[in-house]
């Protein structure tokens, strides 16, 4: 059983959220639309879902050296080059990781998997990187704490809730 920690309450049903993040949007006034699908655990499984939005790849990097936490969002088929990141940072590419599970838990309040700008919540020590390619997209695809349903929202939808919630959105470079 998924058990999220959200604000002051602890969710642990997969609809309950879903609705938690889908009213979020509402309340935002964020334009989204759903597409439900057959459970997803890796990118290459949902080709059916990339017909229909840019699935997007959600990583939660950490500069150790800072102690400095990055949400870094790329089109699905993207591989991240951790060298130009860390140089755009001014770190070594030794000091740029993925957060471990105890750090995705601490952090963010998830396990392995459920990364998503969608469930964030206030106050979390991180910077937004969004791949300069999704900024044109009309239809980015996130889950939003179940994989069995991809939230589609645009870039601009996508930039107004991680300013309401506080985040600076960082363009990664080309």
């Amino acid at each position: 059983m998924l058990i999220l920690f959200l604000d002051m309450f602890i969710v642990q049903d997969r609809k309950e959220i879903m609705s938690y993040f889908l009213n979020r949007l509402d309340d935002e006034q964020i334009t989204f639309r759903v597409i439900k699908h057959k459970p997803v655990w890796h990118l290459d499984e949902g080709l059916e879902i990339q017909k229909q939005c840019m699935v997007v790849k959600n990583m939660l990097l950490k500069d150790h050296k800072h102690a400095h936490y990055y949400l870094v969002l790329t089109k699905g088929d993207t591989r991240l080059n951790f060298k130009k990141l860390a140089s755009q940072f001014n770190t070594s590419r030794s000091q740029l990781k993925f957060a471990d599970p105890s750090e995705l838990e601490v952090t963010m309040h998830v396990i392995s998997g459920m990364v998503s700008p969608l469930i964030l919540e206030t106050g979390l020590p991180l910077t937004i990187v969004v791949e300069s390619s999704l900024k044109q997209a009309e239809d980015l695809g996130f889950h939003a704490g179940t994989n069995t349903e991809t939230v589609v929202l645009t870039y601009k939808g996508l930039a107004q809730l991680v300013t309401t919630l506080g985040y600076p959105i960082i363009t990664l470079e080309d």
